[in-house]
């Protein structure tokens, strides 16, 4: 692990970080470091900003900030909503964007991120190992893949933290399911389930350097923090370092966590993340993560100016 080069921060007045959650963990380290570093920094929460258009000014504002004016924005998380809600808020920062703010991580790579099929398209067609995975409206063509697979995982097609996902294995559960899923107007993502002894492997890349690794072992088959797996250390050997990378890249992130498992057919990507907390990690790493976070970003606001 290389260290990032030292940014000279007299010359950056304002930043902000885009966050669902003000008061969270890794939004409040993150917060910690930049004022740190005697930079004025603000947290904001996309869902409560307003966009304008024409002769009304400020373009974007976050109650009474003019978000046009920070020298840049790193971007935790986006909130949920409705389909109209998202695209809005998707919009404020493309247009915070096309003022020319520096932002990490980009609006279109989170766009691409958090639409699970598209990431796996990108990932599958730049020859990156993942899950045989079946998207469909229909329950009939979902009953189809769930007769190939005999045993899949159902997500939601946007979400995170494992919430929303449901194993099947049995014909009668798994048409009911659909068929509820169907009516209801779901898309419906289906995976086949592979063996990974009840952990995962979550890689930690910034700036296109896999810096952290760990297992996330659950009490079965989900494995995320949230639904109680604990982080154990994981050495970071340079497969899973270069596997890690290669999916930031594809999908255009500074910064993400990759989730792997350890099938009986090598590594398989299943999730790589445009808005990835670090808590866990940091349980089980000896450096600062949020640190290395913050580095790259004042340094992406640096590239952008030359």
């Amino acid at each position: 692990m290389t260290d990032m080069p030292t940014t000279d921060t007299k010359q950056i007045r304002q930043v902000g970080v885009a966050s669902a959650e003000p008061e969270g963990w890794e939004t409040s380290r993150l917060v910690s470091d930049i004022e740190g570093r005697g930079v004025d920094c603000i947290v904001f929460n996309v869902s409560e900003s307003v966009v304008r258009v024409g002769d009304v000014k400020p373009a974007a504002q976050y109650k009474r900030l003019d978000l046009t004016k920070l020298d840049g924005i790193l971007t935790r998380a986006v909130p949920g909503g409705s389909l109209e809600q998202v695209i809005l808020r998707m919009d404020l920062l493309h247009c915070l964007e096309r003022l020319g703010i520096p932002f990490m991580n980009r609006p279109n790579a989170i766009e691409k991120a958090v639409d699970k099929y598209y990431t796996l398209r990108l990932l599958d067609m730049a020859e990156v190992p993942v899950p045989r995975t079946v998207v469909t409206q229909y329950a009939k063509d979902a009953l189809r893949a769930f007769r190939r697979y005999k045993d899949v995982v159902v997500k939601p097609l946007f979400g995170s933290g494992g919430v929303g996902m449901t194993r099947v294995d049995d014909h009668e559960i798994a048409r009911r399911v659909f068929r509820a899923l169907e009516a209801n107007h779901y898309v419906m993502y289906i995976q086949e389930y592979l063996e990974h002894g009840l952990r995962d492997i979550r890689v930690f890349v910034v700036g296109g350097e896999a810096i952290a690794a760990m297992y996330r072992v659950g009490f079965d088959w989900k494995t995320t923090i949230r639904h109680g797996a604990r982080p154990e250390p994981c050495k970071l050997t340079p497969k899973l370092a270069k596997l890690a990378v290669r999916c930031a890249e594809v999908i255009g992130l500074e910064y993400t966590g990759v989730d792997i498992l350890e099938t009986k057919r090598g590594p398989v990507v299943t999730e790589v993340n445009s808005s990835s907390g670090w808590q866990g990690l940091q349980q089980v790493t000896d450096f600062d993560i949020a640190k290395r976070v913050v580095d790259r970003f004042l340094q992406v606001i640096f590239e952008s100016r030359r």
